[in-house]
């Protein structure tokens, strides 16, 4: 699909689609012994859910049968048995939109490129993220327009506040990262900003949490 995101895990469980963040849940290997296909998070294999009776996918312990077991065929990950073909739900381009199975369709929501890890393009460490309007890993200061023109601080690591400027205070500084698509802090490098509540707030503040998620 059109943004290239990467197929992922929420809850650790569920299967969803995440732009590119580096993460283990974002990589994927094929284990001969049980001709399944495992995450590199905890090595649980590919699943239809509840036995094959549904459409959802999942991880689950490996047992190797027929709702754990995918082919690779012209670009479409397929069941060996019933042949459903992994699809990102709705035919919808988001952040952390579910991935299910259903009957194989040459849309481009049932398309997966296998792109192996020693063959992944390296993320940039330099230059403007032309998309995002940052320079990355280049700090900077987040300065209000109001008339005292102070700067977003982080205070405790989690909250984010107005503060007066202080000389090469990392508190007071940011950075893109390219990887996770998120602005970080230049004290707290674990930290990016994050609308709390899953975006359902007003409330701006840091998190640790960082799974790329549009919020």
């Amino acid at each position: 699909m059109p943004d290239n995101r990467y197929l992922d895990l929420i809850n650790n469980r569920n299967m969803v689609i995440k732009t590119r963040n580096g993460r283990r849940t974002q990589i994927w290997y094929f284990d001969q012994r049980s001709l399944t296909i495992k995450t590199r998070l905890n090595n649980q294999s590919f699943d239809i859910q509840s036995s094959g009776r549904t459409n959802n996918m999942q991880i689950w312990s490996t047992n190797s049968q027929w709702f754990q077991i995918f082919t690779y065929e012209g670009q479409h990950l397929c069941n060996i048995q019933d042949e459903r073909c992994m699809e990102v739900s709705g035919n919808k381009d988001a952040e952390g939109q579910k991935v299910i199975v259903s009957k194989r369709q040459d849309n481009a929501n049932q398309r997966w490129r296998v792109v192996y890890v020693d063959k992944a393009s390296k993320e940039p460490t330099k230059g403007l993220n032309e998309e995002f309007g940052f320079y990355i890993n280049r700090p900077f200061y987040l300065v209000s327009r109001l008339p005292m023109r102070r700067v977003a601080e982080c205070v405790g690591h989690n909250n984010v506040q107005l503060k007066r400027y202080v000389k090469n205070r990392t508190a007071q500084q940011f950075y893109f990262d390219q990887v996770s698509k998120t602005i970080r802090s230049q004290q707290w490098k674990n930290y990016a900003l994050e609308i709390q509540s899953n975006g359902g707030s007003t409330n701006l503040r840091m998190t640790s949490s960082i799974n790329s998620r549009w919020w």
